[in-house]
């Protein structure tokens, strides 16, 4: 097979094709451009819903793939990564695991059954948590990359698991970010006092396996960047006249 002929067999992979040959000649038989255009935008949001819907049920979640919005798992995924995820279970994840005889987890704050070991240095890091049933933990990047849905942040994080907590009513996961800038875990809330945390953090309590949006598998770097630059970036520019500290940290994207 020559590669003329190899190029002519790739353009039937190409959806836009069967766009061309079937849906073009009964729409817009006197091919006028504006009717064009809108068929070939429809077409394009439609592919994309059917990739996005395919990818799901063929990895087991409703959110097959994200986009990195921030430096924090440095150095691993930068900002404008694409990471594609599968469905995440409480047998599925990996990470250092604790046992709990508390019949319920939920909406419990870390720092009532646990406490946290930083380091020496400047700025200080966590080094280990401290449960109250007498397990240390040593924080390390041995668990698996999960994305949950932050209700604090109202948008999904990307992070590492770094324990998992089996209690009574289910597991429950405590998560951390890679980068040198993520001190602690984003459960670090202190007490939690009519709803508001003593501390900055990212989410006041540890996860249900339930709110995992997938587990990462695979990376496509700064593919998303375009997306970033175009939705986020210069949204947030036009809005505030500012850009987004994430694109002022140094970023490739």
């Amino acid at each position: 097979m020559t590669w003329k002929n190899f190029r002519k067999k790739l353009k039937w992979l190409d959806p836009f094709t069967y766009v061309d040959l079937y849906v073009m000649p009964k729409v817009n038989p006197k091919d006028n451009e504006a009717i064009s255009w809108v068929v070939y935008l429809a077409s394009a949001f439609l592919f994309a819903w059917l990739i996005y819907t395919g990818l799901g049920l063929a990895f087991g979640t409703q959110s097959p793939m994200m986009i990195v919005v921030s430096g924090s798992m440095e150095p691993l995924y930068n900002r404008g990564d694409i990471i594609l995820l599968h469905g995440a279970g409480e047998d599925s994840v990996n990470s250092p695991e604790v046992v709990f005889d508390f019949p319920s987890l939920k909406e419990r704050e870390l720092a009532s059954f646990a406490e946290l070991i930083y380091s020496d240095s400047s700025p200080k890091k966590i080094e280990a948590i401290s449960f109250n049933n007498g397990q240390n933990l040593s924080i390390t990047q041995d668990g698996d990359i999960v994305v949950y849905w932050s209700n604090r942040m109202n948008e999904p994080v990307v992070h590492r698991t770094v324990a998992k907590l089996r209690a009574g009513d289910g597991v429950y996961f405590l998560t951390k970010g890679d980068s040198v800038y993520n001190t602690t875990v984003d459960q670090d809330c202190g007490l939690i006092l009519n709803g508001r945390p003593q501390k900055a953090c990212i989410e006041l309590y540890p996860i249900p396996v339930e709110r995992l949006q997938g587990k990462a598998f695979f990376q496509v770097p700064l593919l998303g960047c375009v997306k970033l630059w175009l939705l986020d970036d210069l949204g947030s520019l036009i809005a505030t006249g500012k850009m987004p500290a994430e694109f002022k940290e140094g970023n490739i994207c």
